[in-house]
């Protein structure tokens, strides 16, 4: 039975949850090890979006969460009954679950820099500059002379990049949406 948006499914992470969305699963750099190989740009699969509707044991709760297709499997005949008959039960919760908004957590790079605290409030501005979107390259080119600060942990700040893994350009370099910088 093939899954499609709209279908309960479990997964690894408890529960029974809908599939409200698919996303390719693209790789932003080339990586080798002696068990797995791909290359920039090839395709490794697909992100499943995923809305919590249940726990295990039918307890309500509405989450989001982002998993990977393969673990998807369709949930019985006896659940999607059980589901059906508390949502006719409960059209107030049907309809919350329904209307929920989505929020999945992005992705965060973290780079570590130790720079002085009167840096800080310089690099927040440089930063402000970034488009709405923007690539690590393009961090790179306002923030240069503060990467030269780039260190292992632990540093006096660490610059946290928020992007969701299926968010690419065309040369399938990762799009950041967004920055916080946090002192450590």
């Amino acid at each position: 039975m093939a899954i499609k948006i709209g279908d309960f499914v479990t997964c690894y992470s408890a529960g029974y949850w809908q599939l409200i969305d698919i996303k390719p699963h693209i790789a932003h750099e080339d990586y080798s090890s002696p068990y797995i190989s791909y290359k920039k740009g090839d395709v490794l699969g697909q992100h499943a979006i995923l809305k919590k509707a249940f726990t295990p044991k039918m307890k309500p709760r509405i989450e989001f969460d982002v998993n990977d297709f393969a673990y998807l499997k369709p949930v019985t005949g006896e659940i999607i009954d059980m589901i059906n008959e508390y949502f006719e039960n409960d059209p107030k919760y049907k309809e919350k679950f329904d209307k929920a908004p989505v929020k999945i957590r992005p992705s965060i790079t973290n780079v570590w820099l130790d720079i002085p605290d009167e840096d800080a409030e310089k690099l927040q501005e440089v930063l402000g500059t970034l488009p709405e979107k923007f690539t690590i390259d393009e961090i790179a080119s306002v923030a240069e002379e503060y990467l030269r600060h780039a260190t292992r942990p632990p540093a006096r700040y660490i610059p946290n990049l928020l992007a969701y893994p299926w968010d690419l350009n065309e040369k399938f370099d990762m799009l950041y949406h967004g920055w916080e910088l946090k002192k450590n």
